[in-house]
């Protein structure tokens, strides 16, 4: 499908906590909270602020003095060239680094080094530090013998975990929770079987998760779970067990009954990271971080899914997975996961989360070199195998196609309303083994409708529209009527069989409403039939909504929405039929 994708802005991360301060007048006050780092009991669930600050400071430190022997050097060589031994060093304050990592010019008399090579070197480095405080883990994998900037790693995770993950739109502390010894957990296969399956079945979101070896894992897992065990040896496989079983129990109809088991292998999951972090290969630690991000979006006690995606992004860009597939060690066999597809796993959630709560991607179109993976290449690969990565290249042509409406500055959406006709109606042929069929794996509708919620959205008031702009408007408007009314009523049909929504789900319900009842609302005098049909639909998305109040408390609010948008609804129909009476 050719496509004429655009080229976004370039943005950084805001933080969600203080994404809004200058717009409320609100001044930014910086907390301190202390914690106790020699007590035996602390884990990964504090965040370590000052280790933080201090692996930053020993950073700069590290920086500065590259700077300063390149500038020796500088020095040297001109005395050599000039045979003097007059010549002003350029430190001495001739350069400044700037808040964006800039480098001030040298004085006009001051002679530029021969080198230009060097002289690279050192803007390098003086941007290395300029850009430090918002790139701060953005560090080059060749420094991953490097042990405080693991220590650093853990710590960003920590930190991520411990946000109450209650309110996803929001940054704020959790509250400490009892947490079970891992060899206390009944990691029995009559209780974990299900739930495993269940991720697998869903692990098509995941494309570059091997399922035979993940299986290989599982069962070895659950035979050594009774017998002394290697920490180190066996903490990846023990990882990943742990988080697929909480991650299905999580999206399973038994969560409510089993919440309890889902947080306790969560927790004991966490406490493997250092094991993996210091033992294992450099991206097995990207890997096991987006399983956590996944989590976190079935579970309010999974932390901060913003948090977690912007922190994986950052250290995807870092390894250079958005340029290139790393190469892969042929003789290694026990790889959980396939490396040439980890970089599009996490792009499919970064996109997906954005997009859905309003956020701006942590990447642009035009930074990503690397390619999404050729299927037929791959002969070894089975027909299950090759069935599931079909379907996985289809959601990230969606994804790519989200970020071309996002960046269009176009007042029609022909263009890409096209692109998306054309994405519905030619999906991946699997051979009708993976193509989803039960409820559960109805996203390929709500992805559609998210996309046309994005679509006719108001763009530039500035832009003139035509007339076509006009008629082919109302033609997206009419899908998007259709399609959040359908997605509403698929949502709440399902919500009758037990099964769980992630706090996503709850942000493209919302979406859905809002947009139905604005569009409908155009009609000049909607009839009866019209106003019974929206109050139904608004009601239904109304529950849905608060059902995933129940394990994300704070979208409560949502709900509250929707209430106060069908009382303004009959308001305003209750003063339309009394201006249609005609006086007496």
């Amino acid at each position: 499908m050719a496509t004429d994708w655009r080229e976004l802005s370039r943005v950084s991360l805001p933080s969600p906590a203080l994404a809004s301060s200058p717009n409320l007048g609100v001044e930014c006050i910086a907390r301190f909270q202390q914690f106790d780092f020699n007590d035996e009991n602390t884990t990964l669930t504090h965040a370590r602020v000052n280790g933080y600050v201090e692996s930053l400071r020993r950073r700069v430190a590290e920086l500065e003095e590259k700077i300063k022997v390149a500038e020796q050097k500088h020095v040297q060589a001109r005395h050599a060239s000039l045979g003097t031994v007059d010549v002003v060093s350029p430190i001495n304050g001739k350069r400044r680094r700037s808040n964006f990592g800039s480098v001030s010019s040298a004085p006009a008399n001051q002679q530029i080094p021969a080198n230009g090579e060097e002289q690279s070197s050192v803007q390098d480095t003086m941007s290395a530090i300029g850009l430090l405080s918002n790139k701060a883990m953005a560090e080059s994998r060749t420094n991953t013998g490097d042990k405080p900037h693991k220590l650093a790693i853990i710590e960003s995770i920590s930190a991520a975990l411990a946000v109450d993950g209650r309110n996803p739109s929001k940054a704020s502390s959790s509250q400490p929770a009892y947490v079970m010894d891992d060899q206390l957990i009944p990691l029995t296969r009559n209780l974990t079987l299900s739930p495993f399956h269940r991720f697998l079945d869903w692990s098509v979101w995941l494309p570059h998760i091997d399922e035979n070896r993940l299986y290989e894992q599982y069962e070895a897992v659950l035979e050594t779970s009774d017998q002394g065990i290697d920490p180190v040896r066996t903490a990846l496989p023990r990882f990943n067990t742990y988080l697929a079983v909480a991650i299905g129990i999580s999206m399973s109809p038994d969560a409510g009954r089993l919440s309890s088991l889902a947080s306790n292998l969560h927790a004991a999951a966490v406490k493997l990271l250092p094991f993996i972090l210091h033992s294992q290969e450099p991206l097995d630690t990207l890997h096991c971080m987006l399983l956590l991000a996944v989590f976190s979006m079935f579970s309010a006690s999974g932390g901060s899914t913003w948090h977690l995606m912007g922190f994986i992004m950052t250290n995807c860009i870092a390894a250079g997975l958005h340029k290139t597939v790393p190469p892969r060690n042929t003789s290694d066999t026990e790889y959980t996961y396939r490396v040439e597809w980890l970089f599009w796993s996490v792009y499919l959630w970064d996109r997906s989360l954005a997009s859905v709560m309003g956020r701006p991607f942590t990447i642009t179109e035009v930074d990503i070199s690397v390619t999404v993976p050729d299927i037929t290449e791959d002969e070894t690969a089975s027909g299950p195998v090759r069935n599931k990565l079909a379907l996985s290249k289809h959601l990230v042509t969606h994804a790519q196609l989200i970020s071309d409406v996002v960046g269009s500055h176009s007042s029609s959406p022909l263009f890409s309303y096209s692109n998306l006709c054309f994405w519905r109606e030619f999906p991946p042929q699997t051979g009708g083994t993976t193509t989803p069929t039960n409820p559960q794996f109805d996203y390929l509708d709500q992805l559609a409708c998210r996309a046309l919620i994005l679509m006719v959205q108001p763009k530039d008031q500035n832009l003139t529209s035509s007339e076509a702009d006009a008629e082919s408007n109302s033609e997206v408007e009419a899908d998007t009527i259709g399609c959040c009314k359908a997605l509403i009523e698929k949502l709440y049909n399902r919500s009758g069989s037990g099964a769980t929504v992630s706090f996503l789900d709850a942000y493209d319900i919302l979406a859905a409403a809002v947009v139905y009842v604005c569009l409908v609302q155009r009609t000049p005098q909607p009839n009866q039939t019209g106003l019974t049909q929206t109050f139904e639909v608004v009601s239904k998305a109304s529950i849905i909504l608060t059902q995933c109040s129940s394990k994300f408390s704070a979208l409560s609010i949502f709900q509250q929405f929707l209430l106060t948008m069908s009382t303004k609804m009959m308001e305003g129909q209750s003063s339309q039929q009394c201006n249609a009476i005609p006086h007496q």
